[in-house]
């Protein structure tokens, strides 16, 4: 008898060593924050997005791109009258640029005032404007070019 008990202990000190590991790699993907966020373009300009420096993401007029938010960052934004080239010749005609948040449970784009940061992160009460671009809406850390009117695109702006 004394070596079963001996058994069943040693099973149960194996139990929880394999569900202590487990628990510590289930811990350790629930901590690292990974968030598909969309960039909507709805203007008539083009629009190009770029996440933390890296190569420019082009996303013509009605169309969406997603992207990966896994880490705090910096994504920035560029309209033009028509498609950019490598050589850098259009001038856009609007710019932004935002810090993102992407923690333990949620992902968002830092704008506004700090009021209710510790309970809701910055962004949810915004007191800044960010147009022609809406920020964190329908989802934290969405980004919409909204249409808006310019007289930078003769062609664009004579509805042709």
């Amino acid at each position: 008898m004394a070596k079963r008990g001996w058994t069943v202990k040693r099973s149960r000190r194996a139990s929880a060593v394999v569900l202590a590991l487990l628990g510590t790699a289930c811990t350790a993907s629930v901590a690292s924050a990974e968030c598909l966020r969309q960039i909507i373009n709805r203007s008539a300009y083009v629009l190009t997005a770029r996440r933390d420096g890296g190569p420019p993401v082009t996303i013509l007029p009605g169309h969406a791109v997603e992207v990966r938010l896994s880490h705090p960052g910096q994504l920035d934004f560029a309209a033009y009258c028509g498609v950019p080239g490598p050589d850098g010749s259009l001038s856009p005609i609007t710019q932004a640029s935002f810090s993102y948040e992407a923690v333990i449970d949620r992902c968002f784009i830092n704008f506004g005032s700090p009021l209710y940061v510790p309970q809701l992160g910055r962004g949810f009460f915004g007191t800044q404007g960010t147009a022609p671009f809406t920020v964190n809406n329908p989802r934290q850390g969405d980004v919409i070019l909204g249409p808006f009117a310019t007289e930078a695109c003769p062609v664009l702006s004579r509805g042709g």
